[in-house]
């Protein structure tokens, strides 16, 4: 769930005093939870708060990169009560959230931030990474597709949205998306910030043996042998499928893979 990084958190009024920031963002979680849109409201920000908030964000971001996440979520809150209109902070807001398992609210942040800007496709990406946690498979290919009808050209949009059909079992349109995520960036995967999904409740075997056919199919010996070594140890033992499968053929002859393979032969014979 890179999810990719991203933003988030509440509504201000103009009646509110900056005493109260916390309580948009729980009135907000209410409207969306009993399914009424919320409806934005702008409202005048002074430039100095403005200026103010962005050093908020800043100090937010460090606490964040130090995987302090309740820290950061109480900065990116100071930011996003300092600065109402920016879908950024919202969209940080929500990543804080989610890594905290304060769902609902991460939620009513991604929504904040889409009301701000409909075109925000890191909203809507986020928003189903936050959905695919929750196990909400319908509802996370839903925010995955409309990212990619906002942005096409990102690839790990393209490679949640694989996630997705992997997770429903429809492998081959799961295969699909991962290849169009690779052909965007042929690095999406490896990249130190690349999204990692993971819901409760499903066996890995697959996705890993998918995953490896995916490493494969680009060359990469390495990675395709850790995710065959990944699905063994789940309890994969259909050696002839890899025998059979053409995405294994780039790496096929590789000295590395032909000593994987006799590994595991003579790990699955019956003795």
């Amino acid at each position: 769930m890179r999810v990719r990084s991203r933003s988030a958190p509440g509504l201000r009024h103009s009646g509110w005093t900056r005493r109260t920031p916390y309580f948009p963002v729980f009135i907000l979680t209410a409207l969306i939870l009993s399914g009424c849109p919320a409806k934005v409201v702008r409202i005048p920000v002074p430039p100095e708060d403005v200026l103010r908030s962005n050093q908020v964000v800043k100090e937010a971001d460090l606490a964040f990169t130090r995987k302090d996440h309740y820290a950061a979520l109480i900065k990116y809150l100071e930011a996003s009560h300092l600065n109402p209109n920016s879908e950024y902070i919202y969209n940080k807001l929500g990543i804080a959230y989610s890594q905290l398992k304060f769902y609902s609210q991460a939620t009513a942040c991604f929504q904040r931030g889409i009301a701000l800007n409909s075109k925000f496709a890191f909203a809507y990406n986020n928003l189903g990474s936050v959905y695919f946690a929750m196990s909400d498979m319908k509802r996370a290919e839903r925010y995955f597709r409309k990212a990619i009808s906002v942005n096409p050209n990102s690839a790990s949009f393209h490679i949640n949205l694989g996630s997705v059909y992997m997770e429903r079992k429809q492998f081959e349109k799961g295969m699909a998306e991962w290849h169009k995520g690779l052909a965007l960036d042929p690095g999406v995967l490896t990249k130190s910030d690349a999204v990692s999904l993971s819901s409760s409740g499903r066996s890995p075997m697959e996705r890993y043996y998918f995953m490896a056919r995916l490493y494969a199919s680009m060359g990469d010996v390495d990675h395709s042998i850790e995710n065959l070594q990944q699905a063994l140890n789940s309890g994969f033992t259909n050696i002839a499928l890899i025998d059979s499968e053409h995405d294994f053929d780039k790496i096929r002859t590789e000295e590395k893979f032909v000593a994987f393979m006799k590994a595991a032969q003579l790990l699955l014979t019956p003795r």
